[in-house]
């Protein structure tokens, strides 16, 4: 199977019957219009923010490719990596929106002081930063390191920005994160067999489940948190 066609089966055509299934829903039409803005602006964000990650992984080897299953390469990079880039918010906004947006009220606190909080934000930030630096000494940590240097900034971001209101929705944000991760990670753990990209084993940890990597599984739980706080704190700044 040909890249172009893994992304068509497992991200667009799921994605395309979610959306179909929301246009009946006329109840949610004024959060949808919010919502698919919100959706927008994330899926630009992750575009722009994973690409120079992705860029550096596949120039170190950490992640290859089959040259003659994707339709072109733009720097490193397949062309279809950049769609998946956009393709993947879109799908995770979509479902966040199937299953968790019928009265969903977020009332932002960010103007609130929560100054505790922010400390403990930036000192757990810190730790993780300081975890990553010090696995990124082993080769077999390589990925995962820098997956985590790279997506905890971002995160520590969200988190300072508005803890209480993350905390407030934090099962919502599990369910929200915790259901893509599952499915993504069973069509990577598809396209891994099939042979449509790779990760070199010098450079991951070695616990895997078949043939997913545990480093897989972590970069698609990271950017799916990523996903579901950032469509938390957008409904949050929302005036009704």
């Amino acid at each position: 199977m040909s890249y172009l066609a893994f992304l068509l089966l497992w991200v667009v055509a799921p994605t395309c019957v979610l959306f179909l299934h929301l246009k009946e829903r006329a109840h949610l039409k004024s959060h949808l219009q919010w919502h698919w803005i919100g959706s927008a602006l994330l899926a630009l964000i992750a575009l722009l923010w994973t690409t120079p990650w992705d860029n550096f992984i596949v120039a170190q080897g950490i992640w290859s490719y089959k040259a003659e299953r994707v339709i072109g390469v733009m720097g490193y990079v397949p062309v279809e990596e950049y769609l998946f880039f956009i393709l993947m918010p879109l799908f995770n906004s979509t479902l966040f929106a199937t299953l968790l947006l019928r009265g969903l009220k977020v009332e932002s606190t960010r103007r609130e002081r929560q100054l505790g909080s922010r400390c403990i934000v930036l000192m757990v930030g810190i730790l993780l930063m300081i975890l990553a630096a010090s696995l990124a000494k082993q080769e077999r940590f390589t990925y995962l390191s820098f997956t985590l240097l790279w997506f905890v900034p971002p995160l520590v971001l969200q988190w300072f920005f508005d803890p209480r209101v993350l905390l407030q929705k934090l099962r919502l944000i599990i369910v929200a994160t915790i259901l893509p991760t599952l499915y993504f990670s069973f069509a990577d753990a598809f396209a891994i067999a099939d042979e449509i990209w790779s990760i070199q084993q010098m450079t991951r940890t070695g616990w895997e489940l078949g043939h997913l990597p545990l480093e897989e599984t972590f970069f698609f739980f990271i950017t799916s948190l990523l996903l579901a706080q950032g469509l938390i704190l957008w409904h949050s700044l929302r005036r009704v």
